[in-house]
């Protein structure tokens, strides 16, 4: 089984080498050679031209629905960005996020056909893995403000943040991207194309220091794309389920379930790639893994990665396409560009089911407000606005 010390978008697969070995490696070639046909000394097959196969069947299956539904989403979002709940610039900037990740796939796509050979030349070979590392730092970091900025709409009605929301979401959003701009900028700074009879991009630390810079790397990936982020996400979830469920509405239960939802699939997704990028990082210098273990998560490394990018596919879904409002805008979009004696149809059941919607909403607004309010499965507060009284604001989340 040949080891790549590097392969396809996720931060360097990190290969480190035992202290005691150090001694006879004195260059990148000897290094290569020894990972590739030394580490570790047990035997196990597996086919390679398989897994090549599987995984250019995956990425193409993400490539295409996850380019679909981002840009469905992208479109209804921003057509009625100013018209609809307040929540939605996180979902909208969320889906530029995970668009940027499916838009590299093709990339990734030739590389595991070409065996990991790099074809593209050096320039994009550093801009295509910190394209990848800025959109993947990016997506997370709006799930998490999406999860905290949901709870902090249905809980607080004070004066001071109705009339300040706007701008502090604007400002919030564009300080992510910032902050994800630089994140990946020191592991980018090191991944390098190298020349041989098969050009590769790799991850190429200085020699010396290479055990150091893959565990600082891999340690920051793991820090920032998942041990803080998900905390925040999981908490601030269960704070909504349990806001849902002491409203007592009918479908408190199927809310509570959507919140359950968003936490396993970050788990899912995520959780598995961090735990195989530390093991392989700390082995060797840190830890001892017994030598078939550490062929499984070489081997699989490729894939885990590969299925970590399914949040791009799942996340439209769960934020967006579940929603009833989202499907109502979603519908008055397609509407909007069929031609007109189709459209004239289709405007007349839109218009009657628009004008039923708007009698639930003015029923309710004139009703007095429960304590909690339930809001829509994605939470968008629709009717909210900066001059929303305190008592209605929260009431406000359900016509989303």
């Amino acid at each position: 089984m040949s080891v790549q010390p590097s392969s396809g978008p996720s931060p360097s697969e990190v290969l480190t080498v035992p202290a005691g070995d150090f001694a006879v490696i004195h260059n990148w070639s000897e290094l290569l050679y020894f990972f590739n046909h030394t580490l570790p000394e047990c035997h196990m097959e597996f086919s390679e031209s398989t897994k090549r196969v599987v995984l250019f069947v995956l990425y193409l299956a993400i490539f295409v629905v996850g380019l679909v539904e981002n840009l469905l989403v992208i479109c209804v979002n921003w057509r009625y960005s100013g018209r609809v709940g307040l929540l939605n610039l996180y979902l909208l900037n969320m889906a530029i996020a995970d668009l940027g990740i499916v838009l590299s796939l093709p990339v990734w796509m030739l590389e595991v056909t070409l065996d990991y050979t790099w074809l593209w030349g050096s320039f994009s070979c550093r801009f295509t893995h910190y394209f990848y590392f800025a959109n993947m730092y990016s997506s997370i970091f709006f799930l998490v403000c999406l999860s905290v900025d949901r709870y902090v709409t249905l809980t607080n009605a004070s004066p001071s943040w109705q009339r300040h929301q706007h701008q502090a979401r604007r400002a919030l959003c564009a300080g992510i991207w910032v902050l994800s701009a630089i994140i990946p900028l020191p592991e980018v700074a090191h991944i390098q194309l190298v020349e041989g009879s098969e050009p590769m991009c790799l991850f190429m630390a200085p020699f010396e220091s290479y055990s150091t810079w893959a565990l600082a790397v891999a340690l920051s990936t793991t820090v920032l794309g998942f041990l803080l982020p998900f905390p925040l996400i999981a908490v601030f979830n269960i704070l909504t389920a349990c806001q849902l469920r002491g409203a007592q509405q009918p479908e408190g239960r199927r809310h509570c379930l959507l919140v359950c939802a968003y936490i396993a699939v970050f788990v899912i997704c995520w959780l598995p790639y961090h735990v195989t990028l530390l093991l392989l990082t700390l082995h060797g210098t840190h830890v001892s893994l017994h030598c078939y273990l550490a062929h499984l998560l070489y081997f699989f490394y490729d894939v885990i990665d590969c299925f970590s990018m399914l949040h791009c596919v799942i996340n439209p879904i769960l934020y967006n396409f579940l929603s009833p409002s989202f499907r109502g805008r979603l519908l008055n979009a397609v509407v909007h560009y069929l031609p007109k004696d189709q459209a004239r149809t289709g405007g007349r059941t839109s218009s009657s089911s628009s004008s039923t919607q708007h009698s639930i909403v003015i029923t309710k607004e004139g009703m007095q407000p429960p304590r909690h309010a339930l809001p829509g499965p994605n939470f968008q507060a629709a009717a909210l606005s900066p001059n929303t009284s305190p008592i209605s604001a929260p009431q406000s989340l359900l016509s989303s």
